[in-house]
């Protein structure tokens, strides 16, 4: 099984005993120094014991159920034994720190992988292009939820080295005698902010996430938000003009049975949230002021009959520049990390922006970012290859 970032699995379906297995890590970047760990933290992601965070200076928990040990044809590794950890560890962070100097973004070429009986059951693969100044990355999370062992891809990554981890987690790294520096020490480098494991970030186009069902179970409402700044105590928003802009939020929609059209206030086309298309325009914010934004919402239940939606943003009125429009778009759908994908790379002279495509894979809402400017509507299908027809249109 090839994981993408997001994407999760029960651990029974990648091991056959669903219990134990060894984790190989390779990650190839010349001229860096990588440390690997494994944190078990408690049911609030602390890491409540010390003595569960295993790394080269501890290379086992007091339980044994986790170990250092590298599968042949890795650079690191951890030999897993699920039965063996106690109650309190809810959780496994396998994480990857730089010793000294350098940024993720040099990474060649990493992956993470299931290894059972010398054979590879599961991979999660990765580059420096996923990354930017990153010092430190969280790998992959096995995790107990309703008594079920399962993994998730993260490959999420922030400013800081092993201690920066080990404190995000609420420990402590005990510091060595060092000798009396020769010069006054430099003063310490500000701590990264606390990653937020509830979020996902999709930091540079082309990122994407899958988010699976859970179980049987579906989808649930999928709420794709819009905000944007109005600028304040400027010649209308944005700062052009006497007016404000209208900054407005829709869709097009591919369904399985091949019909296509699109979601916007533009042409009072809402679409319908309970009948098709299954999606749904809450409203439209014509100042850039109502805090909650604009909505598109997703009917879940019905994400079957779906195949591919393009979420964008254009200008209806106003001068485009989306600089200072600060827009950001959040996708939301219940018991999964809330998606964020903002607007920051800007182009000032096209009023239409795609952001990001969901996709039907499998039953998994797949999201990718994208961050494409065109001069309308017409050329941003083009590029999509959706093949409307389209007309001049206005809002009432």
């Amino acid at each position: 099984m090839n994981f993408i970032r997001g994407q999760r699995a029960k651990i029974a379906d990648l091991v056959p005993n669903g219990q134990r297995f060894t984790l190989g890590v390779t990650i190839n970047a010349p001229g860096l120094i990588i440390d690997f760990a494994c944190f078990g933290l408690d049911a609030q992601g602390r890491l409540s014991d010390d003595r569960y965070m295993t790394f080269f200076n501890q290379p086992t928990t007091p339980c044994g159920g986790v170990a250092l040990a590298t599968p042949a044809g890795d650079t690191a590794g951890f030999a897993i034994d699920l039965a063996r950890l106690p109650a309190t560890i809810q959780r496994l962070t396998v994480t990857a720190a730089i010793d000294g100097a350098g940024t993720m973004s040099r990474i060649a070429s990493g992956h993470i992988r299931f290894v059972d009986g010398g054979s590879e059951t599961g991979r999660f693969a990765f580059t420096g292009s996923d990354f930017a100044q990153e010092r430190a990355l969280m790998l992959l999370e096995i995790y107990r939820k309703d008594g079920v062992w399962r993994a998730c891809a993260l490959g999420q990554g922030f400013n800081g080295g092993l201690d920066a981890l080990v404190g995000h987690f609420g420990g402590t790294l005990a510091e060595p005698p060092t000798p009396a520096p020769a010069v006054p020490p430099a003063p310490p480098a500000p701590q990264a902010p606390p990653v937020n494991l509830s979020k996902v970030t999709l930091e540079k186009k082309g990122n994407s996430v899958s988010l699976a069902k859970k179980g049987n179970a579906e989808h649930g409402e999928i709420v794709v938000n819009l905000n944007w700044t109005a600028a304040e105590g400027k010649k209308g928003f944005f700062g052009f003009g006497n007016k404000r802009t209208d900054l407005d939020i829709g869709c097009l929609f591919e369904l399985r049975t091949g019909d296509k059209s699109a979601v916007q206030a533009l042409g009072d086309t809402f679409g319908d949230y309970f009948n098709l298309p299954y999606i749904g325009l809450d409203a439209d914010d014509r100042s850039g002021t109502r805090t909650e934004g604009e909505n598109l919402r997703i009917n879940g239940q019905h994400w079957d009959k779906i195949r591919r939606v393009l979420v964008y943003a254009f200008i209806y009125e106003g001068a485009p520049n989306w600089a200072e429009a600060n827009a950001l778009i959040t996708i939301k759908t219940p018991g999964q990390p809330e998606i964020e994908v903002r607007l920051d790379s800007h182009r000032n002279d096209r009023p239409m922006c795609a952001i990001a495509l969901l996709e039907n894979q499998d039953g998994a809402v797949k999201i990718t970012k994208l961050v494409e400017y065109y001069r309308g509507h017409m050329d941003m299908d083009q590029a999509h290859r959706w093949g409307l027809d389209w007309v001049k249109g206005r809002k009432d």
